[in-house]
C-alpha cells in the first residue's frame, strides 16, 4: 500500500490474456473438428433430393411464369418444376424452358404445365431430372417394375425392353433418383435397346448399407453387378453402362473389379466423379476452407471406411481403353471439376468428350437437349441391333 492507494494487480491484469487467447485456442480445435466431421457426414449421408429452391411464383398464365429472383430460377435451359401442398407433399409438376425476360427481382421463363398450375405466391423448386414419375406417366414409355436382389436385399428397378441382346444399365448419382435417367431414356428406347435404370443401397425403396452411408463407390458397384447378373439371365450378352455423377464412379468401379466387366461394350458417363479428393478439395476451397482439405478427406475415408485413393480414376484408365465412352461435361459445374472430366477423355483412345457451356451438375441434358441427343443417339449406332 503506497499513500493508502492499491498497487495494481499486474500478475492478475496480464492472466486474462491468456485465458482470452486459451478460449480463441479451444474454439479454434473445435472448429478445426467439427467442420471435417460435419462435412463428412453431409456427404456420406442420404438425402434422395437433387432439387433446388427456385422462387415464389409472382405471375403465371399458359406459356410464361414469373418468378421472384433466385439463382437457381435463372439457370440456362429447361427443367422441372414441382411445387408441395400443405402436407409436405409434391402438389403438382410443370416444365419451365429457356429465361425470357429479367429484373432485378423477377425472372420469367417459358412455362409449360404438365400437372397442375402453382398458385400465385407459391414457393417452387427446380428440378433437373424434369419429372417425379415413371416412364409411362413422364413421357409415356412402357416399362415393368422389377426387383434386383443384391447382397442386401432387394432393389427396385425399371426395366424398358428392347431389341437385341446388348443391355443399356444407367445408374444415377449421389441423392439422384431413377428419374434421372428418363432424360436420355426416349434415345436409348429409340436405338431399341433393352434398358434398366436401377437402384442401389441407400436408395428410396432399396435396403440401407449397414452404416446407412454412401460408400461413394467402392461397395455401391456391387448393386450394378447384381442388375448386370438379373440381365443376364433375362437374355443380356453385352452391356452399355451409363452413369452420371457418383453413377460414374459406380460404373468405372464396376469395370475394375467385376467378372462381367468384359461383356461392357461402351460406356456413357455424364459429370462422372472421378476423383473424390477433387471434388472434395473444390468444396472446400468454394467455402474457404481450403486449409482443411486434408483433414476433410481423412474424415470421409474414416467416416464412410473406405479409401478415395482406389476411387481416384485418372490414375488408372487402362482399363478403359479398349471401350468407346461418351463423356458429357457441364463447364459450369460447381462439383465435379471439368478438368477431370477432359483428361480422363484425352487419356483414353476412343473416347468422345462434349462440354456444355453453361450447364451445371448433371444438366447438360437441360441446357441443350438436341445436341446431347444427337450425340448420344450417334453414339449408341454401332451397338444397335436392328
Amino acid at each position: 500500500m503506497l499513500g493508502g492507494v492499491a498497487r495494481p494487480n499486474r500478475t492478475h491484469r496480464r492472466r486474462w490474456p491468456l485465458v482470452t487467447l486459451g478460449v480463441v485456442v479451444v474454439l479454434v480445435a473445435g472448429a478445426i473438428v467439427a467442420i471435417p466431421v460435419w462435412s463428412a457426414q453431409i456427404l456420406l449421408t442420404p438425402h434422395h433430393s437433387l432439387t433446388t429452391k427456385a422462387g415464389t411464383v409472382i405471375a403465371v398464365d399458359a406459356d410464361e411464369i414469373t418468378l421472384s429472383r433466385t439463382d437457381a430460377g435463372a439457370r440456362v435451359g429447361t427443367y422441372g418444376l414441382t411445387w408441395t401442398g400443405a402436407d409436405g407433399e409434391i402438389a403438382g409438376e410443370a416444365v419451365v424452358g429457356p429465361v425470357l425476360r429479367t429484373d432485378d427481382d423477377t425472372i420469367t421463363r417459358e412455362f409449360v404445365a404438365t400437372e397442375g398450375t402453382p398458385e400465385v405466391g407459391a414457393a417452387v423448386d427446380l428440378n433437373p431430372n424434369m419429372w417425379t414419375g415413371d416412364p409411362q406417366t413422364a413421357i409415356g414409355l412402357d416399362f415393368k417394375k422389377v426387383d434386383i436382389e443384391g447382397e442386401l436385399g432387394a432393389m427396385p428397378a425399371w426395366q424398358v425392353d428392347g431389341d437385341g441382346d446388348t443391355w443399356v444399365l444407367f445408374v444415377h448419382g449421389i441423392d439422384g433418383l431413377r428419374q434421372s435417367g428418363l432424360r436420355p431414356l426416349p434415345t436409348l428406347a429409340e436405338a431399341g435397346l433393352p434398358t434398366l435404370l436401377i437402384s442401389y443401397r441407400n436408395d428410396e425403396g432399396a435396403p440401407a448399407s449397414p452404416n446407412g452411408l454412401f460408400s461413394l463407390g467402392e461397395r455401391e458397384w456391387h448393386d450394378l453387378e447384381a442388375a448386370a447378373g438379373y440381365a443376364l439371365r433375362q437374355g443380356a450378352e453385352k452391356f452399355i453402362l451409363y452413369g452420371d455423377s457418383m453413377g460414374g464412379s459406380i460404373v468405372t468401379r464396376f469395370m475394375h473389379l467385376s467378372p462381367h466387366a468384359e461383356r461392357v461394350v461402351a460406356m456413357v458417363l455424364d459429370a462422372p466423379v472421378l476423383d473424390w479428393s477433387a471434388v472434395i478439395d473444390g468444396q472446400a476451397d468454394r467455402l474457404h476452407l481450403g486449409v482443411l482439405s486434408p483433414l476433410v478427406r481423412q474424415t470421409v475415408q474414416w467416416r464412410g471406411d473406405l479409401s478415395l485413393t482406389s476411387l481416384d480414376e485418372l490414375d488408372q484408365t487402362a482399363v478403359f481403353d479398349r471401350l468407346p465412352v461418351l463423356l458429357f461435361q457441364g463447364l459450369a459445374d460447381p462439383l465435379v471439376p471439368h478438368i477431370d472430366s477432359e483428361s480422363f477423355a484425352a487419356a483414353l483412345p476412343l473416347a468422345q468428350y462434349v462440354p456444355v457451356p453453361d450447364a451445371g451438375h448433371i444438366q447438360s441434358w437441360n441446357v441443350d437437349p438436341v445436341g446431347y441427343t444427337t450425340h448420344l443417339a450417334d453414339f449408341l449406332r454401332p451397338f444397335v441391333s436392328r
